[in-house]
């Protein structure tokens, strides 16, 4: 146990270290209800409409990169603050092991070697963390379906939760009688992308369904 403790606080380990405690101390807080579980999910969808300019195709190009890459991750229908826990878990174990197995004995670490196991150790991580997370994300896409099923959506007022909404791609919340509504959204094309926080209008639903036409409120 003195032995882990050590290992853990070393100096090769301990930026991971300090990153799982800042996650532990979050989770603790959010349980002590002092900070709020943000269920915020970076939403993917495809690009259904043209841009207005080149200022908003750049823009455009640069969140469907995002988005492609929350996508290949598995973050993209998991809450990002999930995705970033289990990530962080994985990482420190990770980074632990391949320190404690490739990287000479106890008390002589290097530190170029820790960086270049740190390498493998990212990789890894994110490869067991979208692994762990895909029934997660299927989870809270069945119930973001079920409770949209239940709800009628059109004509109403929600708040814009990811970072954007644009005619590509956004999410607006809407509230309920009972948990508040998730919904995937597309600004009416060639409307200002609405920032987060940003009320807005649900005009209609896509023929597919996929998602809803908003425009600003």
């Amino acid at each position: 146990m003195i032995e882990l403790y050590q290992e853990i606080i070393a100096p090769h380990n301990l930026p991971v270290t300090l990153l799982l405690g800042a996650v532990f101390l979050y989770w603790l807080l959010v349980l002590a209800g002092i900070l709020d579980f943000d269920l915020d999910i970076l939403e993917i969808g495809d690009a259904t409409a043209d841009l207005g300019d080149a200022a908003d195709a750049h823009h455009g190009h640069l969140g469907g990169l995002w988005l492609s890459f929350g996508k290949a991750l598995g973050f993209a229908k998991v809450p990002i603050l999930i995705w970033g826990s289990f990530f962080s878990l994985f990482l420190w174990a990770g980074n632990v092991a391949l320190n404690y197995y490739y990287n000479g004995s106890p008390g002589e670490r290097s530190m170029s070697t820790a960086a270049l196991l740190f390498v493998p150790g990212v990789l890894g991580s994110l490869v067991v963390t979208k692994i762990v997370t895909l029934p997660i994300g299927r989870l809270f896409t069945a119930m973001a379906e079920s409770a949209t099923e239940n709800v009628d959506v059109i004509g109403r007022t929600g708040v814009v939760v990811s970072a954007e909404a644009t005619d590509q791609f956004g999410q607006l919340q809407i509230g309920n009688e009972g948990a508040p509504v998730l919904l995937n959204v597309r600004l009416t094309p060639g409307g200002a992308p609405l920032t987060k926080g940003a009320s807005a209008k649900i005009i209609t639903a896509s023929p597919d369904g996929k998602f809803y036409l908003i425009e600003p409120a």
